[in-house]
């Protein structure tokens, strides 16, 4: 199931296998998004001395009428994988097509996850609803 990386992203990007986490959180005015969410303390000192790349947007939903911050951290040479992952997120949200399995497996490989996992999670009841 894809919950392993939950909450070890850091760790395993330090490790070497990870290269990309995604973090997001629906912005609501006065308040700050948690730390348990968006991890941005945890990876400040790695961001700070270069070892870990940081990248964000923050996008407005016009049907949920909502804003949500994306927040990506990268290993260096591997920023690719943020436009890659925003180029076929934009795509879906644009409706030029579906989220749907192919979406979460292309999302799955650009985190790292391997095909078992990813098969697990397409599997799943939550996802097949």
């Amino acid at each position: 199931m894809i919950g392993p990386h939950q909450g070890k992203e850091l760790e395993l990007m330090l490790a070497g296998k990870k290269h990309l986490a995604i973090f997001h959180d629906v912005i609501i005015e006065g308040q700050e998004i948690s730390e348990e969410i968006i991890p941005e303390l945890a990876f400040k000192p790695y961001v700070d001395r270069s070892i870990i790349k940081r990248f964000s947007r923050e996008e407005i939903s016009a049907k949920f009428d909502h804003k949500t911050r994306y927040v990506f951290f990268t290993m260096p040479g591997h920023e690719w994988r943020v436009d890659a992952f925003l180029w076929f997120h934009d795509e879906c949200l644009a409706g030029r097509r579906p989220f749907d399995e192919a979406y979460e497996y292309f999302v799955g490989r650009l985190l790292d996850y391997d095909e078992h996992d990813i098969q697990d999670f397409l599997n799943h009841p939550k996802f097949i609803a």
